[in-house]
C-alpha cells in the first residue's frame, strides 16, 4: 500500500465548483438537461452516489467536455478509495497470485490459510 496522499477531488465537487457554481445553475436544472431525476443529480453532486458510464456520457454532452474526463474523475477517486482502505487492503494481500497458486497445484501441495 503507498502513502496516503490526498483524496481526487470527486465529480460532485467538480460539478458543484466548476459548473453548477459558476453557471448559476440548481440541480434541477441540471436533472432537465440530462433527462434524469433531480435525486439522481443530487447525489451525485453530494458524493452519496458514483458516477455511472451513463451519466458521463450526459455529462460529457451537456458541458462539452470529453466522456473520458468524468471517467477519470470517478477512477481516481475510486484507486484512491480502494489504495487507502485498510480492511481491503488485507484481503487483497491474502489473494494468490495466479504463477503461484500454478505452481502450488503442480507441485500437489495444499495451501495452509
Amino acid at each position: 500500500m503507498k502513502p496516503a496522499s490526498r483524496k481526487p477531488t470527486t465529480v460532485g465537487d467538480i460539478l458543484l465548483y466548476e459548473y453548477l457554481e459558476p453557471l448559476d445553475l440548481r440541480i434541477n436544472e441540471l436533472a432537465e438537461m440530462l433527462h434524469v431525476h433531480r435525486n439522481s443529480v443530487s447525489a451525485l453532486v453530494n458524493n452519496n452516489r458514483r458516477l455511472t458510464t451513463d451519466m458521463a456520457f450526459r455529462l460529457a454532452r451537456v458541458f462539452d467536455t470529453s466522456v473520458d474526463f468524468w471517467i477519470n474523475l470517478q477512477a481516481a477517486v475510486d484507486l484512491w478509495d480502494v489504495e487507502n482502505d485498510t480492511r481491503v487492503q488485507e484481503e487483497l494481500s491474502r489473494i494468490e497470485p495466479a504463477a503461484e497458486f500454478i505452481a502450488r497445484r503442480e507441485a500437489g501441495t495444499k495451501k495452509v490459510a
